[in-house]
């Protein structure tokens, strides 16, 4: 789609979205809007305005993760509140960025469903302790806990022998006793999962197999 595209789509926010204006990009390559974000609650009380700055690789649109900037400094820079110090925000397991990416990010979209949703939930936190839709981790815990939550797997040698299959494209029989868990059938077992894992490319798979295997001589288990 490349800048054309993103062009188009940038122009469509910006008619929804008063609040955020092109600005220049401190990043060669990059398009960047401005703005402020209102967080309401459920009954339209307002929590608190936070203004970000949001950049676009122009080039990769819509395969690209857009970059999310708090400029206000509300948010205390710690991981344990999913920001950098430079306020980088972690929108969401780096996984879950990277499958929407694999699928093609409209930004209007992207904004609705991920943006939004993380500043208000660091409100939610603050009124109520706890996110709304859950909390994440960080770094290794954060791979673990989405193998745990996407495919069901707590077993790091598991994992393993699932990411080697996928990364070396090894073919069990499809109606054979699935060699990676025991089940009656590998189609009916553990095949989905390696197509799914597939979809997250060579390089993340291989990233994830060296972390998994040099945890999982010590721990077995996702720790809860």
């Amino acid at each position: 789609m490349g800048k054309k595209g993103l062009s188009t789509d940038i122009k469509n926010f910006l008619d929804k979205y008063f609040a955020f204006e092109k600005v220049e990009s401190p990043k060669t390559g990059y398009l960047a809007l401005e703005g402020k974000i209102s967080v309401l609650d459920k009954n339209d009380k307002l929590w608190g305005h936070f203004k970000i700055l949001i950049l676009i690789n122009e080039a990769e649109y819509p395969y690209t993760v857009p970059m999310v900037i708090e400029k206000t400094q509300i948010i205390n820079r710690d991981w344990d509140f999913h920001i950098s110090k430079k306020g980088e925000c972690c929108l969401d397991i780096p996984h879950k960025l990277m499958k929407r990416k694999g699928r093609g990010i409209i930004f209007e979209e992207f904004y609705r469903e991920v943006i939004y949703p993380f500043f208000a939930n660091y409100h939610y936190k603050e009124s109520t302790g706890d996110y709304a839709n859950g909390e994440y981790k960080h770094h290794f815990d954060g791979i673990a806990q989405f193998y745990q939550e996407e495919f069901g797997l707590s077993d790091f040698k598991n994992i393993v022998s699932l990411l080697e299959t996928a990364i070396n494209g090894i073919k069990y029989h499809p109606n054979k006793e699935c060699p990676l868990c025991g089940g009656p059938k590998y189609k009916k077992c553990c095949r989905k999962k390696i197509y799914d894992l597939k979809g997250y490319g060579l390089q993340q798979l291989k990233f994830d197999l060296a972390l998994f295997r040099k945890y999982s001589p010590n721990t077995e288990q996702v720790s809860n």
